[in-house]
């Protein structure tokens, strides 16, 4: 055997400093403290006869030489998990926890577990809901539902990516609101109370407007600003304006009548929902059901 296999320790402390590039991050996953993790980070460098780490600002980055480490620690504890997690499988009765963001949970997952309960009692779903993205390989999620305009930007060797829709985004509002402001056409939502998602550069009401040729000035539009789709629908279903919104999130209430759709001309990009396990998970049969019931339940729905 290798004796520098007996750094296993140090190796395992400097994956992690090495992926959050600061050591105070990496004390608190690994709960030890930073000068623990300074301490082992000189072992190793002074086993190996290399720096692994510069800092810069706040930040400790790697060296080329940490970077071809990282890449070769992350390839071999991901072996050691997968085998661990083949050995360890576990059966369909348990725990599953599933995470998306924080709209898609309120909207449309938690209002529809009753039935996935009845038809599967045996699993026991828990739901993350979070504007984050999660790092399956802390083991604290089990399945995520993600949403991307490119299927390519979630793909890993390490994760299992099922595209599972294709939703295009209208703008819609309360019947109520299109009728006292009069919109029937696409430059009469300039009047409206715009809901945005904070921080969205790609699916927004500037790049709809200039989609479909509408003219407007950004500093005039009557914008509020909010954290997740699902705070927009309160202010929409409220009558407080109008949002940009999939099917999958506001379908029940344009077929209900409580939303109208104000225009046929769908935003150019299209949201893509993912379903994203680690492979060789050691809850792949729970995953597996649930996967299923999702697929069924949303192609059931678009129907």
């Amino acid at each position: 055997m290798d004796k520098r296999l007996r750094w296993l320790n140090n190796l395992l402390c400097f994956e992690v400093a090495a992926r959050h590039q600061s050591y105070s991050l990496a004390a608190q996953e690994l709960f030890v403290s930073q000068a623990a993790v300074s301490q082992q980070m000189r072992q190793l460098e002074n086993n190996l006869g290399v720096s692994l780490f510069r800092r810069k600002a706040r930040k400790m980055e790697l060296t080329p030489q940490g970077q071809t480490l990282l890449q070769a620690c992350q390839r071999g504890f991901s072996e050691v998990v997968n085998g661990l997690n083949q050995v360890q499988e576990e059966p369909i009765e348990g725990d599953l926890t599933v995470s998306s963001t924080q709209a898609f949970c309120a909207l449309w997952l938690v209002p529809r577990l009753y039935d996935f309960s009845v038809q599967y009692p045996q699993i026991n779903v828990n739901v993350q809901g979070s504007n984050h993205v999660e790092d399956l390989r802390e083991g604290k999620v089990d399945l995520a539902l993600r949403f991307s305009t490119s299927t390519e930007k979630l793909k890993s060797p390490l994760l299992n990516v099922d595209v599972v829709g294709d939703d295009a985004c209208y703008p819609v509002c309360t019947p109520t609101l299109q009728s006292r402001l009069g919109i029937h056409h696409p430059e009469h939502l300039l009047k409206a109370r715009l809901l945005s998602l904070e921080g969205e550069s790609l699916v927004n009401w500037e790049s709809w407007f200039e989609h479909v040729g509408v003219s407007f000035t950004p500093e005039k539009l009557q914008k509020t600003l909010v954290t997740s789709s699902d705070l927009s629908l309160s202010a929409v279903l409220a009558g407080h304006g109008a949002m940009l919104a999939s099917d999958i999130m506001v379908g029940s209430y344009l077929r209900s009548g409580q939303l109208v759709k104000l225009s046929d001309i769908a935003h150019p990009a299209r949201w893509k929902s993912h379903l994203v396990s680690l492979k060789n998970s050691p809850k792949q049969k729970r995953i597996q059901i649930f996967s299923s019931w999702v697929k069924e339940r949303l192609v059931n729905e678009a129907i």
